[in-house]
């Protein structure tokens, strides 16, 4: 069976209709951000997503994600008399109700009545189209929603249709993220836009899972708007040209075993001068984040031509004022003086504060990290003999393509 096959037969859409769901409140949310302050959010309570303020379910909010765009709304659309019987159950007058879909409202129909700007001729118009629809349907899968909607008076049946607004051909999956990064236009300059989306994405998606959690369990749990706008602000501040995202402060750390069996070029550098092995797992760590930050930057350009090179050589220099002797060597020395020495050398460079990158990025792990990095080209080493002891690495430490 292909993929596509065992695609209709799977849920993947629904799957993408949750996702995209999650990805809207962050949107729609980000689009409120100028005029709202106290506004809050939740998903999955009220309805798909609620806005609240002041302990009011303020609006309640539908979505409908259609692949491709996939179904107009016509008066009859299952979508929309799904959401309004749901909106009779659960909106009151205080609430203001948002149809936020894919498909497109049909010219004239009763969802292109309700749209943004409507006036009181077109809710009325919209009410007779409903009444039609709901009077002549028979015996449909949305009877009983029609039924329902029947129940109400003309006067509850307006007031309802009052409160509903239907924003239609909203961005389907594929197109979020232009979406997204639209809407943090003030936040940042366009070439660091997509890498602003990118980590408050990923903030989002953590804090979406814990609220839904919260919810799942029964808690009560809000998401605030001025909790999206903070981290809109700090993500974007790091994007400065005086700063750098950090994003593997959090990474797991390598167990004991792994670094145990670890021969790349510059763990073998540690071993050399019997490092211990804790400080050993601490340098593996911060090679493998600097590395991985490193090549992020890169990989979204938040670098310019020669940033890296040039800092490498603020490093180089710094190794070169820790580990250039103070007197010329002796013949009596020792190996074991030699890794004395080094090992010492190695603790007064981590008491050090190493370059930055730029003037805002203080982190230990991107400057220790490179400096690993460089141990690892062979281009600096702890022991005094490492260029002798490591030459048969010599091929493999040239290697392209390193952060």
């Amino acid at each position: 069976m292909s993929n596509v096959d065992s695609n209709r037969f799977g849920a993947a859409g629904s799957a993408l209709g949750y996702l995209a769901q999650i990805e809207y409140a962050l949107l729609i949310a980000l689009r409120r951000m100028d005029d709202e302050d106290n506004l809050r959010l939740s998903l999955e309570t009220v309805d798909d997503i609620t806005f609240d303020g002041d302990g009011i379910p303020r609006e309640l909010w539908q979505t409908k994600h259609h692949i491709n765009r996939q179904g107009g709304i016509g008066d009859a659309s299952p979508d929309l008399w799904k959401t309004i019987h749901n909106w009779i159950e659960t909106s009151n007058e205080g609430s203001a109700c948002v149809l936020f879909t894919t498909a497109t409202a049909s010219d004239g129909s009763a969802a292109y009545l309700l749209r943004s700007g409507r006036r009181n001729d077109d809710v009325s118009a919209a009410r007779d189209r409903f009444d039609a629809v709901a009077t002549k349907a028979g015996n449909t899968a949305s009877a009983d929603y029609y039924k329902k909607y029947l129940s109400l008076d003309e006067g509850r049946r307006t007031e309802l249709l009052s409160r509903i607004v239907v924003i239609d051909s909203a961005a389907t999956s594929e197109k979020i993220t232009d979406q997204l990064q639209a809407s943090v236009r003030k936040a940042t300059i366009a070439s660091r836009r997509g890498s602003l989306v990118e980590r408050l994405r990923g903030w989002w998606h953590g804090r979406a899972m814990s609220h839904l959690a919260k919810i799942a369990r029964g808690e009560d749990d809000w998401i605030e708007m001025q909790e999206i706008e903070t981290q809109l602000h700090l993500i974007a501040q790091s994007l400065r040209d005086d700063h750098l995202p950090l994003d593997y402060e959090d990474e797991p750390e390598p167990t004991s075993e792994q670094v145990r069996d670890d021969d790349r070029v510059f763990v073998e550098q540690l071993k050399l001068i019997l490092l211990h092995h804790e400080r050993v797992r601490q340098a593996v760590y911060d090679h493998n984040r600097a590395f991985l930050q490193r090549s992020r930057w890169q990989r979204e350009q938040l670098l310019a031509i020669g940033d890296l090179n040039k800092y490498d050589r603020s490093l180089i220099e710094e190794w070169r004022r820790v580990f250039s002797p103070l007197e010329e060597p002796s013949e009596e020395t020792t190996d074991d003086d030699k890794r004395r020495s080094a090992r010492e050398s190695y603790g007064r460079l981590q008491e050090r504060t190493l370059p930055a990158i730029r003037p805002e990025v203080r982190s230990g792990y991107v400057s220790f990290g490179s400096m690993h990095i460089l141990a690892d080209r062979l281009e600096i080493g702890w022991h005094p003999d490492w260029v002798e002891l490591l030459k048969d690495r010599l091929a493999e430490a040239e290697k392209p393509a390193v952060a």
